[in-house]
């Protein structure tokens, strides 16, 4: 039994949209890889959930282990999705087997060293004792206030996206952040030059004509968008001249180094970056070497041994 589900696929991504916080380019990944199952199982004849079998075994050895391992998510939830709302006769159909070994690597995440995000600082504050025109002073006050925010809560570019007006309460310095899937959360803004920036930019803010209780606006007055705001990080970057490969989400990376290389606990870690599993935060902690330092240093056993050399 052949089947076309594109408008199944259409309905689905709508409603993943509708009711997930799920950024474009994970909807559109998602897209790709349904259509091209679509497409494989149209071509061969085969029902969808042996489709899925079909094509996981005969891709899974070409295909990076990330990538295999995002589509057997995707089709394991639009298969879901199929049978929740009995869009298909499943019932004498052979489950698709979602059970395929792969070995992800694991990445360290990589950071923005402290120097670096200290030049970026400096460079943009030196900006505000040059002449400027009164669009380009207001965009950098803007700017100051974003990259300082950034840098001091370490928060998704995504979430920087989304805040709102109402989300920010200046005399406690609390910040409502709105994560994956709706989940929110307070994080606590400790630095007091990233509150004076964030007061002064909400202080000229009425001059963008605001169209959107956005927090941060573009030149429209409406909400600045996620590529507006990574052009804005790439901008001080290049003039600070750290390496291209630099993404504002490694701002975050090295907040979370930074924090767990100061000893703060990771279940702490975990709740001021929004994951969902403590597993996800672990991975900062191969990156964090100072309590690896500390700890070695205070109880290798070596170190209690004679003879020293050293001595």
């Amino acid at each position: 039994m052949k089947i076309d589900f594109k408008d199944y696929i259409d309905n689905y991504l709508e409603e993943r949209k509708t009711f997930s916080n799920i950024s474009k380019k994970t909807l559109k990944a998602y897209y790709s890889d349904l259509i091209n199952l679509n497409q494989f199982c149209s071509e061969n004849n085969y029902p969808y959930p042996v489709g899925i079998t079909k094509y996981i075994s005969e891709f899974q050895q070409t295909l990076k282990a990330t990538t295999l391992k995002r589509k057997i998510v995707v089709f394991k939830m639009f298969y879901r999705y199929l049978t929740n709302e009995n869009l298909m006769d499943l019932s004498l159909m052979q489950k698709p087997n979602f059970n395929y070994y792969y070995i992800t690597p694991r990445k360290l995440p990589k950071i923005v060293t402290p120097e670096e995000i200290n030049r970026i600082l400096k460079q943009m504050y030196l900006l505000q004792s040059t002449s400027l025109s009164p669009s380009k002073r207001l965009n950098l006050i803007r700017d100051i206030a974003l990259i300082e925010l950034l840098i001091a809560t370490g928060i998704r570019i995504g979430e920087a996206h989304a805040l709102n007006i109402i989300d920010y309460q200046p005399k406690s310095r609390l910040l409502l952040i709105k994560g994956k899937n709706h989940k929110e959360r307070l994080i606590y803004i400790s630095p007091v030059e990233t509150n004076t920036a964030l007061t002064e930019y909400l202080s000229v803010r009425e001059n963008y004509q605001p169209k959107s209780k956005a927090i941060f606006l573009n030149k429209y007055g409406k909400r600045l968008s996620i590529y507006g705001i990574e052009n804005i990080y790439y901008k001080y970057r290049d003039l600070a001249n750290i390496a291209p490969a630099s993404t504002p989400q490694h701002l975050r990376h090295t907040f979370a180094t930074e924090l767990l290389s100061n000893g703060a606990d990771i279940r702490e870690v975990q709740e001021l970056l929004g994951h969902s599993s403590i597993v996800t935060t672990q991975i900062y902690t191969a990156v964090s070497t100072n309590q690896k330092i500390k700890v070695l240093d205070t109880y290798n056993l070596r170190n209690k041994l004679h003879p020293k050399t050293s001595e």
